[in-house]
């Protein structure tokens, strides 16, 4: 017999981005209680840093996805179809935004926006588990 065309796509998707973007909607629909925090874990991301120059911007400067000015220490770039613009992220006890997306940033992968290229040289590839911050104000 032959399979539903439903079925077909649900046997080509991959499981882990699908449990992913499963947890995400579930997260961003979830009620919060004022100034109640939670954290919700991705998993290991692969991290990597890009600057306002052309080489690291293919030419959009400090301008981001979302319209906003990229900032350091505030703005990241990520794969939308991963991770919402707007969502606080904690990387390494630091909260980000994501507020940017790249040619380059695809699944699990998310670009650190620094102001200096040589430390975005310096910063090279790293790896680190990324943490969803959903309600309330994160203290660092």
């Amino acid at each position: 017999m032959e399979k539903c065309w439903l079925w077909k796509i649900y046997m080509g998707i991959d499981r882990g981005e699908l449990m992913k973007k499963i947890i995400l909607m579930l997260l961003l629909l979830m009620p919060v209680q004022a100034n109640a925090k939670t954290l919700i874990n991705m998993g290991e991301f692969k991290l990597t840093a890009y600057c306002s120059c052309s080489e690291c911007s293919g030419g959009w400067g400090t301008q981001t996805a979302t319209g906003a000015r990229c900032q350091e220490g505030r703005t990241v770039a990520v794969d939308p179809d991963v991770i919402a613009y707007g969502t606080k992220l904690l990387i390494n006890g630091h909260v980000y935004t994501a507020e940017d997306c790249g040619g380059g940033v695809t699944g699990d992968h998310v670009d650190i926006y620094i102001d200096d290229h040589e430390r975005v040289d310096a910063f090279g590839v790293k790896y680190a588990n990324i943490w969803i911050v959903k309600g309330g104000e994160w203290d660092e």
